[in-house]
C-alpha cells in the first residue's frame, strides 16, 4: 500500500500500548487491510485495478484516522481527503 510503511509502524506501536481488546481488533483487522492488496504506484495509470486499489487506500488511511492516526498532510493530499478532513467529513 502508498504510504503502508508508516502506517504499519504506527499501527504495530499502538498494538503494543493498547490494551483494550476491541481496540486492538480494529487495530489487527487495519493491519491486515494495509497488505491486502498490492501498491497503486506498481498497478497501470488509469486501469481499473488501480482505482480500486486508490480506493481501498483511501478507506484504510480513513480507518486509520479514525484510530487516531495523524497522517502528514501531503499524504492527505495525494490521497484525495484533505478536503474531508478540512470540513469535519468521514469517508
Amino acid at each position: 500500500m502508498k504510504h503502508g510503511e508508516a502506517l504499519e509502524h504506527w499501527v504495530t506501536a499502538d498494538l503494543e500500548r493498547s490494551r483494550e481488546e476491541n481496540r486492538r481488533a480494529k487495530l489487527k483487522k487495519l493491519l491486515a487491510e494495509i497488505h491486502q492488496h498490492p501498491d497503486s504506484r506498481s498497478l497501470p495509470a488509469g486501469s481499473s485495478q488501480r482505482l480500486l486499489v486508490e480506493s481501498h487506500e483511501r478507506k484504510v488511511m480513513q480507518s486509520a484516522m479514525d484510530l487516531g492516526y495523524e497522517p502528514p498532510e501531503q499524504v492527505l493530499k495525494e490521497l484525495g481527503l484533505h478536503l474531508g478532513v478540512e470540513l469535519g467529513l468521514g469517508l
